[in-house]
């Protein structure tokens, strides 16, 4: 799961900088929380389970 939204945030990056896209800042910033927050609880094994 953290690696598409790796893939996803460096897609969206790459594309923004080679055609100087007006992305908002934040769009890039939100993609790259959740997929930094997601290869954090991947490589540390945390569980979440439903209830």
């Amino acid at each position: 799961m953290a690696n598409i939204f790796l893939a996803v945030f460096l897609i969206v990056f790459g594309l923004n900088i080679l055609f100087a896209q007006a992305l908002p800042i934040w769009v890039i910033g939100v993609l790259a929380l959740i997929a930094g927050v997601l290869l954090i609880v991947e490589r540390f094994n945390v569980r979440i389970d439903r209830k």
